[in-house]
């Protein structure tokens, strides 16, 4: 299974589709904003996404990957006060008038959420949910003709009989039955950018496999640029594209999947990749990183990832380390394992 290549953009009277970027993130910043206090999440994330290429934001539970996937949908609205910029086809989002956003979610941009369950609702037939989701967007409004589209796209999901599912509510589906049945609503309106977050955590792993392997097909047939958030290497390994390693709310490591898993140039990732299990290492024999990620918005002065990293120096405590190209196509933010002859970091 991979996703690794990338559709080309048709071309415009102005030139080159792609010289506009379906999704550029600039800076992005998430800040919690409570009665008295205010936690910052997401810290100075960006990255960019071309048609029909996939992004995996890899990293522990904690680290703000959903945080960031969901800041660009806007959904924590009054809960969170976002910073930076989110670009969609040249187009700022972040302050966009909320009806515009509307239009814009669902219809541009989805997401396949981490839970079914939760993203359906229960009291409505699957083929009521999609064609309410045709019908808000202008796909077809007329009845007969939306739920004639809902069965197409249950069919393009692989449910083998869709009209059974669509007269049928959610608990009445299994769990791999109820993903599809959320991955046909994402893509009913062929957005430009699908975010999956974590779209197998609940699934087993006959299912997982399967869930990845629609995800891909429906990429290369629609086009469609993927940020996907995972925990899981061997995930982010098998679907392929290009992987964004997240620690303490920010990148620390991006580059393509190959590279990064094989070769990493940041020590959490080396950290993360040496704690797999392989063969030949006995139970119990496998290597862990020392301590603890800090807390939600308990961010220790400079890299955050010092007071783990058996390589830190002293200056590492002092200065946060941005992210910067090491080699072609490749970023990390660690002057200690990517030094240049002056001891600084990589330019």
């Amino acid at each position: 299974m991979t996703a690794t290549e990338t559709v080309p953009a048709p071309a415009t009277a102005d030139g080159p589709a792609s010289a506009v970027l379906p999704l550029e993130v600039t800076d992005l910043t998430t800040t919690f904003v409570g009665r008295d206090r205010r936690i910052p999440v997401v810290r100075g994330v960006s990255f960019s996404l071309q048609r029909g290429e996939t992004l995996m934001l890899l990293g522990e539970s904690g680290s703000g990957k959903s945080v960031t996937a969901r800041s660009i949908m806007q959904l924590y609205g009054l809960s969170a006060e976002l910073g930076g910029s989110v670009r969609m086809n040249g187009q700022e989002l972040l302050g966009l008038p909320e009806p515009k956003l509307q239009n814009i979610r669902g219809g541009q941009i989805a997401l396949v959420p981490q839970d079914p369950t939760g993203a359906l609702d229960p009291l409505r037939r699957i083929g009521s949910q999609l064609t309410e989701v045709l019908g808000v967007h202008g796909i077809e409004r007329v009845r007969k003709s939306a739920r004639r589209r809902a069965e197409e796209l249950l069919a393009m999901v692989g449910i083998p009989d869709p009209k059974r599912v669509a007269d049928s509510y959610p608990h009445e589906l299994s769990g791999g039955m109820r993903q599809r049945a959320v991955i046909a609503i994402a893509v009913a309106c062929d957005p430009q950018v699908l975010i999956a977050d974590e779209p197998t955590t609940a699934l087993d792993v006959t299912v997982q496999a399967q869930i990845l392997e629609l995800i891909a097909e429906l990429q290369q047939r629609l086009g469609t640029a993927v940020l996907m958030v995972t925990h899981d290497v061997g995930v982010a390994g098998d679907f392929g594209g290009r992987i964004g390693v997240m620690y303490a709310g920010r990148l620390v490591e991006e580059g393509p999947a190959a590279q990064v898993l094989s070769a990493p140039r940041h020590p959490y990732t080396a950290g993360l990749l040496d704690s797999l299990p392989a063969p030949g290492v006995e139970r119990g024999a496998l290597r862990s990183i020392v301590g603890a990620p800090p807390g939600v918005g308990a961010f220790p002065p400079g890299c955050a990832f010092a007071p783990r990293c058996p390589q830190a120096r002293p200056s590492c405590s002092e200065d946060d380390p941005p992210l910067l190209a090491v080699a072609d196509g490749r970023s990390a933010a660690c002057p200690v394992a990517n030094p240049t002859p002056d001891g600084k970091a990589a330019a």
